[in-house]
């Protein structure tokens, strides 16, 4: 049987936003699925790296991976190096034709990825070519394969899908919870198990990998069942219903709600009538998410569709079918006032670190960038620099250099002056006591945080912890005095 290759992979790291997030860890683990996931040695890894000089940490997240301040600081690797060697061993992957997994990496982990790499001037999307996440099959197996895995409740009673809480459940133990090689195996191990329990839900979840595959399927299928989870995990069954105004993002039709009411409603009703509705019948899919699209007898494990009957699904999906043009160019009318609102809202100025999906940089700029990233002349760096055109990705060359290297380094790159304003620059967002968001975590903020979590750790007379959380502190007030002066 030809080889398949799927990457697992977990990262840990400053935050808990991904895109404000410094990643300290990342682990990979390449197996070939087709051969009892065995695990190809030679195509996995951990990187390990400093923290950045600019990013503080969120004092939750370092308490989740329980790495020591002083190992992160003894590192080797800078977190310009982990970004460098995370991007060379992904793109390696990527053009033998690997797919990559994660947990709940949709969410987190792929985006943290993608932000590294962008800030630091290089190409992000890497793994977007096969990628799909462990944590939506885990849940599809809970509704459309009952009884295959094993869950637990969480304290209000729901299901749990926590990674933790699935490895306990299903007797996979970590040799150490929280840690980015751990988890990643973990992960893969979790993956071998859904794909021996629930066979159809893993093919499932692996079919529709490459967003191109999405359109076709879900066409060709017409009825379909999918799941969605929110506060429960349920299953919807429905139909495509049209394009929506984001290139790959389709409306899907819930087939819950009878056609018959409100295919002979003006815009204005229907506009009142998707606002008002007790069941949100039409729902987005995104092509991009490796959506999991099963046939449509497995309705039949909800109650609502089992009851409708298969008779009156096809109804309902004919009366849609012949009216698809026309309500579906009602709907994105509407979707595109609600979107152009709401842009009008939001009309704050975005830092070049929040621009990965507006900046939209040159194959010229992206040349440059690479030179300037591998270059290690002084001079010759400056002048790649000053080819830039355009602030922003001037801003993000110099953020390069200024987190990864000291004042003199930066200073034989550009000047003492640049260095000082770049610094001040930093101080006002990393010391802003204000609520507005930003995409550095502030320190004072954090400090808050410890004091609180001290005071409850001093009440359980946790030793352990307060010890923890007086490293953080110590860590965080040296970050700030440095910048205090800057500001």
């Amino acid at each position: 049987m030809k080889q398949k290759l799927v990457t697992y992979f977990d990262c840990e790291s400053t935050s808990g936003r991904a895109s404000t997030a410094c990643c300290l860890s990342v682990s990979y683990i390449t197996c070939d699925i087709n051969n009892n996931f065995k695990i190809i040695n030679s195509l996995s890894g951990t990187i390990n790296s400093k923290f950045k000089k600019s990013r503080p940490f969120e004092v939750d997240a370092m308490l989740a991976h329980n790495i020591p301040i002083d190992k992160i600081e003894n590192e080797k690797n800078s977190n310009a190096e982990l970004v460098d060697k995370w991007d060379k061993a992904f793109r390696e992957l990527s053009d033998m034709g690997s797919i990559f997994c994660g947990f709940n990496n949709f969410n987190y982990d792929n985006i943290l990825l993608n932000n590294s790499l962008f800030i630091n001037l290089k190409f992000p999307f890497i793994i977007n070519k096969e990628q799909w996440d462990l944590l939506p099959a885990i849940r599809a197996a809970s509704v459309f394969a009952p009884g295959s895995l094993n869950y637990e409740l969480n304290a209000k009673g729901n299901t749990s899908y926590k990674l933790q809480s699935m490895l306990r459940a299903n007797n996979i133990i970590p040799k150490k919870e929280h840690d980015s090689y751990e988890d990643t195996l973990s992960t893969l191990k979790l993956s071998k198990l859904l794909k021996d329990k629930a066979p159809q839900i893993f093919d499932a979840a692996l079919a529709l990998r490459r967003k191109i595959d999405v359109l076709p399927k879900i066409k060709k299928e017409e009825i379909f069942c999918w799941h969605e989870s929110y506060f429960r995990t349920r299953i919807f069954c429905g139909t495509l219903l049209g394009d929506t105004i984001f290139p790959g993002w389709f409306y899907l039709f819930d087939l819950r709600k009878n056609p018959d009411e409100i295919l002979s409603l003006n815009i204005q009703d229907l506009k009142s009538d998707l606002s008002n509705s007790k069941i949100k019948y039409i729902r987005t899919l995104k092509s991009n998410r490796a959506p999991i699209i099963l046939d449509k007898k497995f309705s039949a494990l909800d109650d609502d569709y089992k009851e409708l009957g298969m008779k009156e699904i096809k109804r309902r999906f004919n009366l849609i079918k012949n009216n698809k043009e026309e309500l579906s160019s009602k709907i994105k009318l509407i979707q595109e006032e609600k979107y152009n609102d709401k842009q009008e809202i939001n009309q704050d100025e975005l830092r070049p670190e929040e621009k990965i999906y507006t900046l939209n940089i040159t194959a010229e700029e992206r040349n440059l960038a690479n030179n300037f990233n591998l270059n290690p002349n002084p001079k010759e760096k400056k002048n790649i620099y000053n080819k830039f055109k355009r602030d922003d990705v001037k801003l993000l060359a110099k953020m390069r250099v200024f987190d990864n290297f000291d004042e003199d380094v930066f200073c034989e790159v550009f000047s003492r002056r640049e260095y000082k304003t770049l610094k001040k620059e930093i101080a006002d967002l990393i010391l802003d006591t204000s609520n507005s968001p930003s995409p550095f975590t502030k320190i004072p903020e954090q400090q808050a945080r410890i004091d609180t979590l001290r005071v409850i750790a001093e009440k359980s007379e946790d030793e352990f912890k307060i010890n923890q959380l007086n490293s953080f502190d110590r860590y965080l007030e040296d970050m700030k005095n440095k910048f205090l002066q800057a500001s």
